[in-house]
Parts: structure tokens; C-alpha cells; sequence
């Protein structure tokens, strides 16, 4: 991201939502203090924080149900941090709680938030069979009282209301909640069919499943912005160290001689399979020193060598990091 373009997978995108200096108090607690950031046409971002990080607060501002104290929230450059009609920029939000009128059924439901949303008078049946395929509802569930279905099927008919008349912008809040496995892989599946064409802002504590999703992570901890970037781009930022997983055949006497020998190579872990005298070591480096320990095990041991990968820094191990830095 450079003065108002983002650079992701090869296109060159302009920012759909730019928040600046986004401050929200509550008496005297400052929930969000100059909260600043930007997101493309077409990414999905994960917006993540601890309980009470100010993430929720967030997410209502830029679905214009809160007001800002101050600061700036652009959405297809219209500032909707002190209230806006939205007149320039539609969306769809799908909050945690996911409120629905229990009484409705769920076709007349979709039906009446699509011409809430200005969808064409003539187009609303075919629009709301459109879009309750995409988020696969099947055929009977339609004609159901939405009080009378499932956790896992609200959270769908929740899904198909937030995404009704096409919306620019999609702001999810734990959108899986409530979902079976089968349910999040097609969930899954739907907001990948959807990159590059519609916007998404996805809140939630199951942090693998955000990293599978989004494009990019906003981490937010204490009413501030404590990570924003990619994966590998927060793996460089709060690690500097490189894990290596290296299986080795060789006497533990011989591991224990060369971690003497050599403090500077730190094997953080050892397991030992007592079968086959195999050992697993769980090895951090510098990036710079990953050839030295290389050369090192070649020329100065004689251990038979099986494999040597490099272990990923997980969403959850970025997450704890930035969040314990001001916790």
C-alpha cells in the first residue's frame, strides 16, 4: 500500500474504505484512539483483537449503526464516521448476535430487506433465489420461520441478508459461528468465489480460519492499530527468528556434544523415537545463519539426514505476539 493503492497479486487497487484518526469515547475511556487504515476494492481483510480491543466499536462505525467522535471513515468516498444515509456506497453487515425477526418466514424476510435495499421491484424474487443458492439455503428451508431453524441455518439466512442487492462492502462479525464443517467449507468456498469482486471485512476468534480466508490482517489491541500486512509480511515483523523441523538418525549424545559445541544454534526442542534412534530437532535461526547451520551438520557430524523444513509462523503465534506487546 502506497498513497492510496494497494499492490495484491499482480493488480494495482484503489481503496474502497479509508479510516483515519478514528476516535470513539465512552465517557472517559478512549475505546479507539486514532485508529488508521485502508482497504482495496476486492481484498478480504481479517479484523482481528482481543475482548474489548476496541474491534467490535470498529465494526459498527464503519457500518454507520455508531457514531465517531472524531476521525475520518471514507467508504467509496463518502465519511460516514458522524452518521450518512449511505447514499453513495452500498453494503452489507452481518453483526456476531445476528438479529432476524424469529415470526418471519425466510423467503418473505430476504424478500422485504431486498426492497429495503433497493432492489428493483420486478427483480426481488429472482434476486433473493439468486442469492439463497449462493449461500446455499435449500429450497424448504425458504418457506421456515427463521425462529423455528438451526443456529448453523440463521447464520446463512444472516449471510444472504448482508449480501442482498450486491453490496460493494461486506462486513461479517464471527460469521462461522454456529456453522458444521460442511457449512464452513461452503462458506468458505463462497467468499473465495468473491475475491476481486466485492470488498469484505471478516471479524472472528478462530484464527485459522480467518488466515485460510483474508488477504491481509488488521490486528487491533488497547483502541490502536498494532499489526497490519500480510502473512509473510507480519512473520518478518514479529519474528526474526527462523524455525526449522530436522529429522535426524544419530546418538542423543551426539546432539548433546554438538548443542556444546555450538550455543549459537538454538534447538529449542528434541524428540526421540526409540525404535529407529531417529530425532526431530525444532531449531531457531536467523534467516542469515540457516546455511551456516547447514554446512555445520554436513562437514562436522556424521548423522544420516532425512528432511529439513521450515515451520510457518501461524496467524495465532503473530496474533499473541502483537497483542501481548501492549496488552
Amino acid at each position: 500500500m502506497s498513497d492510496g493503492v494497494f499492490f495484491l497479486d499482480g493488480r494495482t487497487l484503489k481503496p474502497l474504505v479509508v479510516v483515519q484518526d478514528l476516535v470513539k469515547q465512552y465517557g472517559r475511556f478512549r475505546a479507539l484512539n486514532k485508529v488508521s487504515f485502508e482497504i482495496a476494492t476486492g481484498e478480504v481483510v481479517g479484523l482481528l483483537g482481543p475482548n474489548g480491543a476496541g474491534k467490535s466499536t470498529t465494526l459498527k462505525i464503519l457500518s454507520g449503526l455508531l457514531n465517531a467522535n472524531s476521525g475520518i471513515v471514507k467508504i467509496k468516498d463518502e465519511n460516514i464516521a458522524h452518521g450518512s444515509c449511505h447514499r453513495r456506497c452500498s453494503f452489507g453487515v452481518m453483526l456476531e448476535n445476528n438479529p432476524l425477526p424469529a415470526h418471519l418466514k425466510v423467503g418473505e424476510y430476504l424478500r422485504f430487506r431486498a426492497v429495503i435495499k433497493g432492489v428493483d421491484a420486478k427483480n426481488v424474487r429472482v434476486h433473493t433465489e439468486k442469492i439463497m443458492r449462493q449461500v446455499d439455503i435449500q429450497r424448504h428451508f425458504r418457506h421456515q420461520e427463521i425462529g423455528s431453524l438451526s443456529k448453523g441455518i440463521q447464520q446463512r439466512v444472516g449471510l444472504a441478508e448482508a449480501i442482498l442487492g450486491e453490496p460493494d462492502l461486506v462486513i461479517l462479525d464471527e460469521p462461522t459461528i454456529g456453522l458444521d464443517p460442511n457449512q464452513i467449507i461452503k462458506f468458505r468456498k463462497f467468499v473465495a468465489s468473491q475475491k476481486g469482486r466485492r470488498t469484505f471485512i471478516i471479524s472472528s476468534h478462530i484464527l485459522p480460519e480467518i488466515e485460510s480466508l483474508c488477504d491481509r490482517f488488521i490486528i487491533i489491541n488497547n483502541g490502536t492499530i498494532v499489526a497490519n500486512g500480510m502473512i509473510n509480511e507480519l512473520r518478518q515483523r514479529f519474528f526474526e527468528e527462523r524455525v526449522l523441523i530436522v529429522c535426524v538418525e544419530c546418538e542423543s549424545k551426539a546432539i548433546d556434544i554438538f548443542k556444546a559445541i555450538h550455543p549459537e544454534i538454538k534447538i529449542r526442542d528434541v524428540f526421540v523415537d526409540l525404535k529407529t534412534n531417529q530425532h526431530q530437532l525444532i531449531v531457531a535461526l536467523p534467516t542469515e545463519n540457516i546455511e551456516y547451520f547447514w554446512k555445520t551438520i554436513v562437514n562436522e557430524t556424521s548423522w544420516k539426514l532425512f528432511n529439513l523444513a521450515e515451520k510457518s509462523t501461524t496467524l495465532e503465534e503473530i496474533f499473541i505476539q502483537a497483542t501481548a506487546l501492549r496488552s
